[in-house]
């Protein structure tokens, strides 16, 4: 994973680990891997992990179960994808007005990739 200079290591990383949630990846009740195997895949030190799990606990999004391991909270995964979908498509909205583009436009590109994302998949 190449890392964004703006936005703190932990963020991202749980920000990563909550779109694994979120595409159905990872599910309600599974286990994550351990901060030693996320140390490994993300190329980062054991504190760095266990902060983004701290991040994930205090979101209720994850609990932990010492000796044991850390779980994805039921409930959890839904609520992720209103909140982290809906700050992209506020921010999208915001980003396209700011260049100057009415609502009805904004719509109407909006249903066009729709439609370009369902004739790729055909």
């Amino acid at each position: 994973m190449k890392f964004n200079d703006t936005v703190p290591i932990y963020v991202q990383i749980a920000n990563d680990i909550k779109e694994k949630m979120i595409s159905g990846q990872l599910k309600e009740g599974d286990k994550l891997l351990s901060v030693r195997e996320y140390s490994s895949l993300y190329q980062v030190t054991p504190l760095t992990v266990q902060r983004a799990i701290m991040h994930m606990e205090a979101e209720g999004i994850i609990y932990t179960k010492k000796g044991v391991g850390s779980f994805i909270q039921e409930g959890s995964n839904q609520a992720l994808q209103v909140s982290m979908v809906g700050r992209q498509v506020r921010e999208f909205v915001r980003r396209m007005k700011h260049m100057g583009m009415t609502d009805d436009r904004i719509m109407q590109m909006v249903e066009e990739a729709i439609e370009d994302e369902k004739n790729y998949r055909s």
